[in-house]
């Protein structure tokens, strides 16, 4: 019943926006997007058969067609180019957003391959000096060893991030957002996503079914999102917040399994005055996803995030603390602590050309030895907006 209240919510406000649109109205074409180039050292304890150094790069092609109506409504659609590594090094291309848009004074409404509400407008510890916004990629330099990779510490478990700092298990694929108007600082928004391991053209209507072994899955369906955030200014205190709440359904149980549906949250805040801004975050998933059964081990998944930042001119130094747990392994008894410290600095040399340094000490402890590791990791990198 949720998900039909909110796709009727969301088309009759765009319904209600558009009125007697003008069906003559030009189409502006905007072309942007961002790339950058990353150097990375490792030092870590679990390095055998592992190199020191690597470069990664990345690319990303925003366009953006746009019109507006005589009777104020804009509307239009965006489409998100990515150049990608692919399998055995392909080098593959693919458009990670790509969804239609329509804003007026009901909000704005997005159909497609899009973020979350909470993933679009989370709050947590500014983090200017890192990469557009990348606050976790640190961990994909750890090293397979770790079993971490670049999906993160949990993507073993069920998929959800153990230092990510915003609920984002739909995977961004296709849904419904919504996004309210802001009034005195205050904006709401919800989204709907029939199943998160669908996107673009594809149709899946079957439903999940786990196994009576499986240890967990990040399969949803059904999945409902609501949420707020808050931006205001007073006397030069910047102040913002976020709160938001995720649910749907796991798959289908079998006989002597119980695969935890989706419950997890998120809540943010940062103060910033005069060039500082320091801030903090809490998500938790919860048992979202595991199979909560005899001879299986499971712990909840949650992190928080705090830290700060100074920003003067062109320079911006700052510094955080991420803490996570999860349960994993559940094959395993007791659960997984990752603790990452982390400084660095940016500088732009020019309008869109940035160049940014980082170091981060972490510390992956669990009761397994076979699942621990510790190490440094230092990356510098270029980065391209425009």
């Amino acid at each position: 019943m949720n998900r039909y209240l909110l796709a009727g919510a969301a088309a009759a406000a765009l319904a209600f926006g558009a009125g007697a649109a003008n069906a003559q109205a030009k189409f502006e074409v905007k072309v942007g997007g961002d790339a950058y180039f990353e150097a990375g050292y490792v030092d870590q304890d679990l390095d055998s058969g592992l190199r020191s150094t690597e470069f990664r790069n990345r690319m990303r092609i925003n366009i953006i067609p746009s019109a507006k109506a005589d009777n104020g409504l804009e509307y239009g659609a965006r489409m998100r180019i990515r150049a990608n590594s692919g399998a055995n090094n392909a080098r593959t291309t693919d458009a990670d957003r790509a969804y239609i848009f329509a804003q007026g004074t009901f909000g704005q409404v997005r159909m497609g391959v899009t973020n979350s509400f909470n993933d679009e407008t989370y709050v947590s510890a500014p983090t200017d000096y890192l990469p557009l916004a990348l606050v976790d990629q640190v961990q994909n330099y750890f090293g397979p060893n770790t079993n971490i990779g670049g999906n993160g510490p949990a993507a073993t478990v069920t998929g959800n991030s153990i230092i990510w700092p915003s609920l984002n298990p739909d995977g961004n694929s296709t849904k419904i957002v919504y996004f309210s108007p802001r009034f005195a600082g205050l904006q709401l928004g919800a989204s709907y996503t029939p199943r998160n391991d669908s996107s673009g053209t594809d149709v899946n209507r079957t439903k999940p079914v786990g196994t009576f072994a499986g240890g967990g899955n990040g399969t949803y369906t059904d999945m409902v999102e609501v949420g707020a955030n808050y931006n205001n200014t007073f006397g030069g205190v910047t102040v913002k917040g976020s709160a938001g709440y995720y649910w749907g359904q796991a798959v289908d149980n079998v006989a002597g399994s119980n695969y935890k549906d989706l419950n997890a949250w998120q809540v943010g805040a940062s103060v910033g005055y005069a060039g500082f801004s320091v801030g903090g975050s809490y998500t938790d998933f919860g048992k979202s996803g595991l199979n909560d059964r005899t001879g299986l081990f499971t712990e909840s998944t949650r992190n928080w995030v705090v830290g700060a930042q100074y920003t003067t001119g062109p320079i911006v130094v700052g510094a955080n603390y991420k803490n996570g747990k999860d349960a994993g392994s559940v094959a395993l008894s007791g659960d997984r602590e990752l603790q990452v410290y982390e400084i660095g600095i940016g500088y732009t040399v020019a309008p869109g050309l940035t160049l940014q340094a980082q170091y981060d000490y972490f510390d992956l402890d669990a009761e397994t030895s076979a699942l621990s590791d510790k190490g440094n990791v230092v990356l510098v990198r270029t980065v391209l907006a425009f």
